[in-house]
């Protein structure tokens, strides 16, 4: 990852925190809550904003998770980050340990009580993960719950940085090769020939690749981070904070697509929902929460078609 130099919360910080949230799980009557590093399109490079983990626990690497019960906690991260993590982190208040496949279900069997339950927030991981580690503690008597609001986010209150508003920009023809209209054509083929009436699209890059369009929301990385709805026939609609897009370029993209704000999003969903359309998502890169907005007959799994 591009490594930056910024001052990581010290030990105290650490200490602290926890404990607020700790006092936030008893209240939410919550034995343990899952933090995650990756943000709502599960990037590995995230906006100042979504650095929940970094808030949380000091550690400032790529990759990890944080679980954090009532008595115990543990960040879990790769080989890459093992001296980083132990020499970031508060190593009293967070116990750290590898994360190979199955070690998260397995340290909450181990340290939770049967009939506890697990929060998380459904916009910050994929269906697979969740199903997976579902199916893995259920069995064991542990319930993972998903929550309406990030506790992080009121705990972190106004510390938190705002929401990035890169600006959109337009890549030419001599950099695309394809017009944005001709790739989602080619798109919808796929969606008609595949029996899909929709596609929810979550990648930044899938998204940026799609519409000719680049920003500079991530630092390092030329994407846009928005959310974006590709129907079988009909216009694309592209949900994205209007402040990012300055007029003259939506004056041209509206030309091929429709722009909405984020907040429309929700909506969208639900009219595709009440019409029982088949809303194709990636269950390796889209966050649960847009599975758990359609019924479980509506969703069909498939690889982002980008």
């Amino acid at each position: 990852m591009y490594q930056n130099f910024d001052a990581s919360p010290g030990a105290d910080d650490v200490a602290n925190r926890l404990a607020r949230l700790r006092a936030w799980l008893a209240k939410a009557q919550l034995d343990a809550v899952l933090v995650p590093r990756a943000d709502e399109h599960q990037g590995e490079y995230v906006p100042p904003s979504a650095e929940r983990l970094k808030w949380l626990t000091g550690f400032t690497g790529s990759a990890g998770i944080a679980i954090a019960g009532l008595k115990a906690a543990a960040l879990m991260i790769d080989g890459r980050y093992t001296v980083q993590a132990k020499a970031e982190t508060d190593a009293a208040a967070f116990e750290v340990s590898l994360l190979p496949r199955g070690r998260l279900s397995e340290w909450l069997i181990e340290k939770l009580k049967k009939g506890s339950v697990v929060g998380f927030d459904p916009r910050l991981h994929t269906a697979q993960e969740i199903n997976a580690l579902t199916r893995a503690v259920t069995e064991r008597g542990i319930t993972l719950k998903p929550l309406s609001a990030n506790p992080l986010d009121k705990l972190w209150g106004r510390g938190r940085p705002p929401p990035p508003v890169g600006q959109v920009t337009l890549q030419p023809m001599a950099l695309t090769g394809r017009s944005a209209a001709d790739k989602i054509a080619d798109l919808q083929k796929t969606l008609k020939d595949e029996g899909h009436d929709a596609v929810v699209l979550t990648l930044p890059d899938s998204i940026c690749w799609l519409f000719n369009i680049r920003g500079s929301d991530v630092a390092h990385n030329p994407v846009v981070l928005a959310f974006a709805i590709v129907p079988v026939s009909g216009k694309a609609e592209l949900f994205i904070d209007p402040a990012k897009v300055p007029s003259d370029i939506r004056k041209q993209l509206t030309q091929t697509i429709k722009i909405s704000p984020p907040d429309a999003l929700e909506a969208r969903l639900s009219a595709l929902k009440r019409a029982k359309k088949r809303v194709r998502l990636d269950p390796h890169t889209a966050a649960v929460w847009f599975e758990r907005k359609l019924t479980a007959k509506q969703v069909a799994r498939a690889a982002d078609p980008c």
